[in-house]
């Protein structure tokens, strides 16, 4: 192993080391709220809103965990009447415990999707412990402190406008696997954001209004504009801003999401999930964590060709970069007849710097080789630039003598 591979071993150590010693229990809220199974879905919807929560534990005496519902679940089974109750479409996280590491908790949020899991002790839940938490390890280790947002942030950035549908907002998100949308206006600056809580939210109150009991007989989401839901402001940050910053923006104004703007141009996106990833990815593991969501049954049978194309271009990339966490979302959707056009989104994050990439195609594994490919030019590319950089500034400093 080469000198400078081993001192990037050795900084993600020491970095994981630091972050796992926090402990969860600094992170965790010891004070929370649960819903009995026999809560209605009415009633679990209404307390997630008043306590701003994406999940609510289920516990039938207020200590031992049945399960959690999810806003997330709760759009995919939209059909259900308000009167359902929860333990009908509640879900059991995995088990977390006051000993379990700080990284390993981050990897379970990037996996989930979820944005609070419950902590036990001794088999009872012992408080809950949310991203917001763990935002404390970016604020308090000055190394992930320094690291402009501008090295993490998602470069492409789906939006959408006022006049977007609800249901076309609901598809985007699925498909590029994120919960929030950037609102622009016709000239592209960004007016606001949109979550699916607000959808979610929207959708149960548009059903609250029919009969008790009644289902809503209907498979697609809300039938209205992105305006009618509430959009929150936009708070928007300068690519020069560090993590450190940007995770205190964000627990001070309660937001999840801030859109990297310059000059009235959006440039990309960070969220609470990309500093989650940064934690995550500093988790102890003898390779590369590589993660493929969103594949259809049928094509499960390609995941294995998939992975052999991912992992042919690490080979390539790990003499240049390390790798440490592999992200890669598929979306399908119809584009022409009966065909299905596939909508890869990548992320990998290095131990230099988050790269992330898209392809499109009919078919899956040449789609997945475009995106890899594209990987490994980004990742040359960061590298010559950075050479380059060293040159002037060596060459600026002989100038001077």
């Amino acid at each position: 192993m080469a000198a400078e591979e081993l001192v990037g071993v050795n900084r993600k150590e020491r970095l994981r080391v630091e972050v796992d010693s926090m402990g969860l229990e600094r992170m965790m809220n010891a004070k929370f709220e649960t819903v009995s199974p026999s809560s209605t879905i009415n009633d679990v919807l209404k307390k997630m809103r008043e306590l701003d929560i994406h999940e609510m534990p289920v516990t039938a005496d207020g200590r031992s965990l049945m399960g959690v519902v999810s806003y997330g679940t709760l759009l995919k089974r939209r059909n259900l009447s308000i009167e359902a109750k929860a333990d009908t479409i509640m879900l059991m996280p995995q088990q977390v415990s006051l000993q379990t590491p700080v990284t390993e908790v981050a990897e379970l949020f990037i996996k989930t999707g979820f944005r609070e899991v419950p902590v036990l002790r001794d088999g009872v839940i012992a408080g809950m412990v949310s991203r917001s938490g763990l935002l404390r390890v970016v604020q308090e280790i000055k190394e992930l402190q320094r690291i402009p947002i501008g090295e993490i942030m998602s470069p492409d950035v789906r939006t959408v406008k006022l006049d977007t549908s609800a249901k076309d907002a609901v598809q985007m998100m699925s498909t590029m696997e994120v919960r929030v949308l950037p609102v622009v206006d016709d000239l592209g600056r960004v007016i606001g954001i949109v979550g699916i809580k607000d959808i979610a939210l929207m959708n149960w109150h548009e059903r609250n209004r029919q009969t008790a009991g009644e289902f809503a007989g209907e498979s697609d989401p809300v039938k209205v504009k992105v305006g009618s839901v509430a959009v929150e402001p936009a708070v928007t940050a300068p690519p020069t801003m560090n993590l450190g910053e940007a995770a205190g923006v964000m627990l001070e104004r309660n937001i999840s999401t801030l859109p990297v703007v310059e000059n009235d141009k959006l440039l990309g996106i960070v969220t609470k999930y990309d500093l989650i990833e940064l934690i995550a990815s500093l988790r102890q593991r003898k390779m590369m964590y590589t993660q493929i969501s969103g594949l259809r049954e049928d094509d499960r049978f390609s995941q294995d060709m998939m992975i052999k194309e991912i992992e042919t271009s690490m080979r390539k990339i790990s003499p240049i970069v390390a790798p440490m966490m592999f992200n890669l979302h598929v979306g399908v959707y119809n584009d022409e007849g009966l065909n299905y056009k596939y909508s890869l989104h990548g992320r990998l994050t290095t131990d230099d710097r988050v790269f992330t990439a898209s392809s499109v195609d009919w078919d899956l594994i040449r789609a997945t080789a475009a995106l890899m490919k594209t990987f490994e030019r980004r990742v040359i590319e960061h590298k010559e630039e950075k050479l380059d950089h060293r040159r002037r500034t060596k060459n600026i400093g002989h100038s001077m003598d």
